[in-house]
């Protein structure tokens, strides 16, 4: 008799947030997921109670995935340009999920839930242009930055511009470069 396949909540997760990637959230279904799992639907429901608790764990994979690639992006050598050039990169390379968080705001979020006041500062003044600059001054140099970047992502995300990262940098280099 041939071994079972156990099908675990990490199977589940992974092969969802696949789906996601390719089709956006809203088109979950536990048959698609079983599909690319290879199984029945039956494991998914013996691992998820319900699909929104599924969706809870999957959309805190994407936040976390998201959030890594905007940690680590690193080009210029300016962190706080860095920040908005990774932003643009998520939207050119994960349009789906950068449509999903940022433009749908599946999750509600503010822009300080994106970057943190007291991050986006430390950011910023770990470029020695800033350092001398008062925090509120900083704020408003960060809030016009973020209006920009988030626009230019938004366009590449919905394909109105085509991504063009030195393109980019020197628009996000007039505010976040300063």
């Amino acid at each position: 008799m041939p071994k079972t396949t156990t099908i675990t909540k990490e199977m589940i997760i992974n092969s969802t947030f696949e789906i996601v990637r390719e089709e956006g959230f809203y088109n979950i279904s536990a048959r698609k997921i079983a599909k690319k799992i290879g199984c029945s639907t039956q494991p998914i429901y013996w691992v998820y109670n319900s699909m929104d608790d599924l969706i809870r764990d999957v959309v805190n994979k994407v936040v976390s995935y998201l959030s890594e690639i905007l940690k680590n992006y690193q080009k210029s050598g300016k962190p706080f340009l860095d920040y908005g050039l990774g932003y643009v990169y998520i939207a050119h390379t994960e349009p789906v999920f950068f449509k999903a968080i940022y433009v749908d705001n599946i999750l509600s979020l503010k822009m300080t839930d994106i970057v943190p006041k007291k991050e986006m500062l430390d950011l910023m003044k770990q470029d020695s242009c800033c350092d001398n600059l008062p925090d509120d001054k900083l704020l408003e140099i960060a809030t016009n930055a973020w209006f920009l970047a988030h626009g230019i992502a938004s366009l590449i995300a919905s394909e109105m511009l085509v991504y063009n990262e030195e393109k980019v940098e020197k628009m996000l280099e007039l505010f976040m470069g300063q």
